[in-house]
């Protein structure tokens, strides 16, 4: 049914392109999150302070297949119609994710098709580097054959994105991604944390340890994620200033949170950097959140309460390059939260593997190979 939907998509695309590419069209494809965020709504932001000719056009997979019935056939419009409509005669597009029916697009050579992905750095295995089945693998492969740039934070980790998303070095630049653009702004840091408690005005005055697991491969294991959390004891140790911010993966909507004063579900609050900013420390397991979250110079607590069984796997040794503390039972994630121990110097060695700039770049180097490479063609 997939297959037939992609091909559905890329028919249009491919009837579209009887009409020529147009300069001044940009397409945003949000493929990951709810809500325009992270390095597509930092890119869009900087194109348009540059240009004020162009139509950005946005398109986003949680509209278009809602599961809502009367959104249905609005969603089929936008999905199979309009959005390849655009596609097939935008000079740039940008994607967060993989895009599948591009295997069966053949896509102008003035177009660009631009992969920022939706997180940074390279912590956990992703992509095909955890694929094992033959037939989506083979699927990615051919449809990332279209990508023509994809951006990194670092050339360290230039090589498990090649492996990721089998696109050749040649068309990986270590630019750094937009969304870390953010981090060093004093003024887009302190709206972030206004945005936050214009949503949650009733929270000004407390503190908010964040807490951010990622999936696991079961619904069983996604489901009893939390109750390995000791929130009750947790909340005892910290007192009664204390929030515990709760944020799931995106693909973890329906997990049962715990009803108290103190557990706030925050996995459906859009900008999850406004998170970041509000939050004294940061406690996650697997998560790539920890690369961007170490940007902020806080404490990170890794609480890897299953480890031996987790198996996504990572790119270098989860105990060698710990972007925090490494905690595996309820016992020591009490402990540490008592008296936790924040290591600078190994933090500083995760960000360097990460990252290769420590600025607010990023975008007006992503945006500079882009021109460089067009004019090339």
């Amino acid at each position: 049914m997939k297959k037939l939907g992609y091909l559905l998509f890329a028919l249009f695309f491919n009837i579209s392109r009887i009409f020529s590419v147009n300069s001044r069209k940009v397409v945003l494809y949000n493929g990951q999150y709810k809500g325009l965020s992270g390095n597509l709504l930092e890119i869009k932001n900087e194109i348009e302070a540059r240009r004020n000719d162009v139509k950005i056009c946005y398109f986003e997979k949680n509209v278009m297949f809602s599961r809502n019935k009367e959104n249905r056939l609005k969603g089929f419009f936008l999905f199979f119609i309009l959005c390849p409509f655009h596609m097939a005669t935008a000079e740039q597009v940008f994607l967060n994710d993989n895009f599948l029916p591009l295997k069966y697009c053949f896509p102008s050579k003035k177009a660009q098709f631009i992969q920022l992905w939706h997180g940074a750095g390279a912590f956990k295995r992703f992509g095909l580097s955890t694929e094992r089945d033959r037939k989506v693998k083979g699927r990615v492969e051919k449809a990332n054959r279209r990508i023509t740039h994809l951006f990194v934070t670092s050339k360290q980790v230039i090589p498990y994105y090649e492996w990721a998303f089998a696109i050749p070095r040649r068309k990986i630049y270590a630019t750094g991604v937009p969304v870390t653009d953010i981090y060093f702004d004093e003024d887009r840091i302190a709206a972030g944390k206004r945005n936050f408690y214009k949503e949650y005005p009733n929270l000004e005055g407390r503190k908010f340890v964040l807490i951010t697991p990622t999936i696991r491969q079961s619904e069983k294991e996604n489901a009893e994620i939390l109750s390995h959390f000791p929130f009750e004891r947790m909340f005892k140790i910290l007192g009664d200033r204390w929030i515990f911010l709760i944020k799931m993966h995106p693909k973890m909507q329906n997990i049962k949170m715990p009803v108290n004063e103190y557990c706030i579900n925050v996995t459906n609050y859009q900008q999850i950097t406004d998170l970041f900013f509000v939050s004294e420390f940061l406690i996650t397991d697997y998560s790539s959140t920890v690369v961007e979250y170490a940007l902020l110079n806080k404490p990170i607590l890794l609480y890897a309460y299953d480890l031996i069984r987790y198996d996504r796997g990572f790119y270098r040794d989860y105990r060698e390059y710990p972007a925090g503390q490494i905690v595996e039972t309820e016992e020591e994630l009490l402990a540490a939260i008592r008296h936790p121990e924040d290591d600078a110097a190994k933090r500083q060695e995760f960000l360097k593997l990460h990252y290769d700039f420590f600025d607010d770049r990023s975008c007006e180097r992503v945006l500079r190979v882009l021109e460089e490479t067009r004019k090339n063609i």
